[in-house]
């Protein structure tokens, strides 16, 4: 059978592409090129990639598009009587993230209008609740439209994430400071914060255990051999960003692909307050893929 896996085409899935790439797993042909490409496991099992930006992922994920991927972690709290984690993966940091910037020509305390991208849910949740409970600002929000240029020109900030968020701090416009969401999250709160968590379908996972956890086994193997092998991930991104190697060395550290038991504390405060920010109607429970479908 084939397993539809989500794949985002942002730097911070490069190292899992590159593993993938270099296990078989898809064509070796570019990060935006070799996805869709089919990949056959043991028993019989396929795994097809389907690349789209994190809030695509969500949708597709809820509607049956994909079987397993990477989706906002808010957009689990919003359906996770649907849907079931796993344990082992996710996309996390530890204070600063790098790609995830609110840029300002003014001090963040003091802003009062904000544009946001379309791209993301975890981290428009994320801003607002820091800018409601921490700041005690009431903003308003609007989508981005145009250039970050351009919305500057109608608003106080910005929110930018993935290869916008690390051009917006690498190669920043004149007049403008970048606020990191990670690292303004840890100095709050003293904890990790998880953007991205890995989720299937609970109807998906109880038909068909046997082939989602072999394709989860397969996305850890490759997510470690980016890992172990970080300096030839940097020197292949580099032939693809904008970003010298000294960044993409940066960026890949300070991101986390395994789901810690640190790293759940920190979601499930991201999950209180954002409830405590009316962003959340309720906050929800942790429900594994490991616990629902291992025998």
């Amino acid at each position: 059978m084939t397993v539809r896996v989500g794949h985002i085409g942002f730097l911070n899935c490069y190292p899992l592409y590159y593993g993938l790439e270099q296990r078989g797993m898809v064509a070796a042909s570019g990060a935006g090129e070799g996805a869709g490409a089919d990949s056959r496991l043991e028993a019989d099992t396929v795994l097809q990639l389907i690349p789209g930006v994190p809030t695509d992922l969500n949708l597709l994920l809820v509607t049956g598009g994909i079987d397993l991927g990477p989706i906002s972690s808010i957009a689990y709290a919003r359906e996770y009587r649907k849907l079931l984690l796993s344990r082992r993966l996710s996309i996390s940091s530890l204070g600063a993230v790098d790609s995830i910037q609110v840029v300002t020509r003014a001090p963040l305390a003091e802003i009062r209008s904000v544009a946001l991208t379309r791209q993301s849910a975890t981290s428009v949740v994320l801003l607002k609740t820091i800018l409601r409970l921490r700041f005690g600002l009431e903003v308003a929000y609007s989508d981005l439209e145009g250039s970050t240029e351009e919305a500057l020109d109608t608003h106080d900030a910005v929110l930018l994430i993935g290869d916008q968020g690390l051009d917006a701090l690498y190669f920043p416009q004149p007049g403008t400071t970048c606020h990191d969401l990670g690292r303004l999250w840890q100095e709050w709160t003293g904890l990790p914060m998880v953007y991205a968590v890995w989720a299937a379908r609970e109807d998906f996972a109880r038909g068909n255990h046997a082939e989602l956890l072999a394709v989860e086994e397969e996305l850890v193997r490759c997510m470690d051999y980016g890992r172990e092998h970080r300096t030839e991930v940097v020197e292949s991104a580099a032939d693809q960003s904008r970003l010298d190697r000294t960044a993409l060395e940066r960026y890949f550290e300070i991101l986390r692909y395994d789901f810690a038991p640190i790293y759940q504390r920190g979601l499930k405060r991201f999950y209180e307050l954002a409830h405590e920010a009316r962003e959340l109607p309720e906050v929800p429970e942790f429900r594994f893929i490991d616990e629902v479908v291992r025998p």
